[in-house]
C-alpha cells in the first residue's frame, strides 16, 4: 500500500542513515499505549492477537509525526477493547518491513491472528477507534428486537436482513457482508414484528441509510449475486451529484450511470427538478446522476458530447460503452425516459468515436477504425495483430518503419492482418481487458480461431515481431525475402510513452480508469 507523500523503503533507510539522526526522535514514552515491535518479537506477537493493529512508519516521516498523538490515543481508548495498537519503525527493523512488503509510510495492517489485511480508515482518532471496534464484531450480527432502533441508525449505510435464524437462508447475507464489512454495517432479525413495524416482507431485505430514500425494500435472496447489486443500488443518491469525490462508488456500483450534465445552478436546479421521479423509476437499471460540465467537460468530451447543455449520455464503465441522448433533441424527461427505455430493454446502439472508413485499404499495413473494428479483429479466419498508437507519440514514429516492413512481410498471407489503429481519434468498441493498455505503442495479437488476445512485449524491430508471430499466430506463413527479416534500426527497450490527456480525448488509457 503506498500511501500518498510516501517514500519507498530503500530511499527511507537510505535517508535515515544518511542523517545522522539518532533513535531519540521518537523515543518512547513510559506510559505509551502503543505496544512496539521488532524483528525478534513481531511474528510470534502477531499470532497471538485475535484483532489488533500495526502501524509501520519511520520516525522521520511527516505523515507519521502527525498521525503519531491520535494513534497513541486511539491505543489507550482500545485497551478498555483489549484491541491493542503496535507500531513497527522500519528504519531499524528491516526484516519485517521487507517481509510485509512496506513500500511507503505510514502503512497500518490489520492483524487477525497471524492473517494480515489494509486498513482502510482514516488517520483519525475517532476513526482508528471506531473502526476497529466494528472490526472486533462478527460480520453479519444477529440483533435483539430491543436494540434494532439503536443498530439502524449506527452506520450511513445499514444492511438488514429479516429472516430466520438459518445457516442456509443468511448465507448469501453473510457472504455479502464478509466482503463489504469495511464499506456497510450488516445485521439480521427474527422477529416477525419488527418487519411489520418497518413495512419489510418476512422475510425481506432492508437497506437503512441517512441519506434520500432512508430506506429500500427488496425481496430476500439467497443470490448473493443480487444481493450486492441490490445493496450497491440502495448506495447511490437518486439523482445524485457525479465528481471526482463520487464517481468511483457510481462505477462500484456496477450499474450504468446517466449523465445529466449541466453548466449553471439555474439549470441544475431545472434538471433536479424535472428528472427527479425518471431517477426513482429507472433506480434498479440506472444511476442517474447530475454532471457540472463547466468541472468535467473533460469527460463530456470522453463521452464524445459535443459542448451544448444541458446534455445527456449513458455510461457502461465495466463495459466501456456509451449512448449519447441526440443532441438536436431537446432534452425533456418524456424524451429521456423513452430513450433510457431503449437502452434497458437493449435497443439502444453504443456510440463511438470513429474515423471514417478508408476508400482504399490495400497497402501492407491496414488502417484500423472504430467502425469496422469488432468486424475485422473478431474474424476467426484470420491472425489479426493491431498496434495501438497515437500520431503524435515519437516511440510510434520510430517502430513505423519496422511496422511498415512487417505489414510488407505478410501482405501476401490472407489469413494474416498486420493493422494499426489511431487510438487518439477511435475509441476501441470492446470492452475485453486485453485491449486496455497505459500508453504508446501497443501491440496485440488476436489468434484466428479462438480470438485470444496476446500482447506483444518484445523489441520494436521486424525481427522480433516476425518470432512473436511465428511462435504465436495459427497462419504465420511470411512469403519474405531474404533481405526483408534483416534487422530494422537499433534495438530498443520496451517502453511506453504516457499519452498527455489533452491531446487523447477518449483513449485507452482514459477507458480503462475512466476518471472524472
Amino acid at each position: 500500500m503506498k500511501l500518498t507523500g510516501a517514500l519507498s523503503l530503500t530511499t527511507a533507510v537510505a535517508a535515515w542513515a544518511a542523517s545522522g539522526l539518532v533513535a531519540t526522535v521518537f523515543a518512547e514514552s513510559a506510559e505509551s499505549a502503543v505496544k512496539v515491535l521488532t524483528n525478534n518479537d513481531f511474528l510470534l506477537w502477531s499470532k497471538d492477537q485475535s484483532l489488533a493493529l500495526v502501524e509501520f512508519y519511520a520516525p522521520w516521516c511527516g505523515y507519521c509525526q502527525a498521525m503519531a498523538p491520535a494513534y497513541e490515543m486511539a491505543a489507550s481508548a482500545l485497551k478498555k477493547d483489549k484491541i491493542p495498537l503496535a507500531k513497527v519503525d522500519c528504519t531499524t527493523e528491516i526484516t519485517v518491513c521487507d517481509d510485509m512488503g512496506i513500500e511507503g509510510f505510514p502503512t497500518l495492517k490489520v492483524v487477525k491472528g497471524g492473517m494480515f489485511a489494509p486498513y482502510n480508515g482514516t488517520r483519525q482518532e475517532a476513526s482508528i477507534v471506531s473502526y476497529m471496534r466494528k472490526h472486533s464484531k462478527p460480520a453479519l450480527q444477529k440483533i435483539k428486537p430491543v436494540n434494532f432502533d439503536n443498530f439502524i441508525d449506527s452506520g450511513h449505510i445499514v444492511v438488514v436482513g429479516f429472516a430466520d435464524d438459518n445457516a442456509n437462508d443468511l448465507a448469501a447475507l453473510k457472504t455479502v457482508a464478509e466482503e463489504s464489512f469495511d464499506e456497510y454495517l450488516f445485521g439480521y432479525v427474527s422477529d416477525k414484528s419488527v418487519a411489520k413495524k418497518f413495512g419489510v416482507p418476512y422475510p425481506g431485505i432492508a437497506v437503512f441509510k441517512d441519506f434520500d430514500t432512508r430506506k429500500d425494500i427488496y425481496e430476500f435472496t439467497r443470490d448473493a449475486d443480487k444481493l450486492r447489486l441490490a445493496i450497491r443500488s440502495s448506495s447511490i443518491p437518486v439523482l445524485g451529484e457525479l465528481s471526482a469525490q463520487t464517481f468511483g462508488s457510481y462505477v462500484r456500483s456496477g450499474i450504468p450511470i446517466g449523465l445529466l450534465f449541466y453548466d449553471s445552478q439555474e439549470m441544475r436546479q431545472e434538471l433536479q427538478q424535472e428528472f427527479l421521479v425518471l431517477a426513482v423509476k429507472y433506480k434498479q437499471d440506472l444511476s442517474l446522476a447530475l454532471v457540472d460540465a463547466r468541472i468535467y467537460h473533460k469527460h463530456a468530451k470522453s463521452l464524445n458530447l459535443q459542448s451544448k447543455w444541458p446534455a445527456f449520455a449513458i455510461q457502461e464503465p465495466a463495459k466501456h460503452l456509451k449512448y449519447l441522448f441526440p443532441h438536436f433533441k431537446v432534452l425533456t424527461a418524456e424524451k429521456v425516459d423513452q430513450f433510457v427505455s431503449e437502452f434497458v430493454s437493449g435497443k439502444l446502439e453504443p456510440n463511438f468515436k470513429s474515423q471514417p472508413i478508408p476508400a482504399k485499404n490495400d497497402a501492407g499495413v491496414f488502417e484500423l477504425v472504430a467502425k469496422q473494428f469488432n468486424d475485422v479483429v473478431f474474424d476467426r479466419s484470420k491472425d489479426v495483430l493491431i498496434e495501438f498508437y497515437a500520431p503524435w507519440c515519437i516511440y510510434c514514429k520510430r517502430m513505423a518503419k519496422a511496422y511498415a516492413d512487417l505489414g510488407d512481410t505478410f501482405k501476401e498471407n490472407p489469413n494474416m492482418v498486420i493493422a494499426k489503429m489511431d487510438a487518439t481519434a477511435n475509441d476501441i468498441p470492446s470492452g475485453d481487458p486485453g485491449f486496455q493498455f497505459p500508453g504508446f505503442p501497443t501491440v496485440v495479437l488476436v489468434r484466428a480461431g479462438d480470438n485470444a488476445i496476446i500482447r506483444y512485449n518484445g523489441d520494436r524491430t521486424l525481427s522480433s515481431m516476425i518470432g512473436f508471430i511465428k511462435k504465436h499466430a495459427i497462419h504465420s506463413s511470411t512469403y519474405e525475402k531474404p533481405e526483408a527479416i534483416e534487422k530494422i534500426g537499433e534495438m530498443q527497450q520496451h517502453v511506453y510513452i504516457e499519452a498527455p490527456k489533452d491531446a487523447v480525448g477518449y483513449t485507452p488509457k482514459e477507458t480503462r480508469h475512466i476518471e472524472l
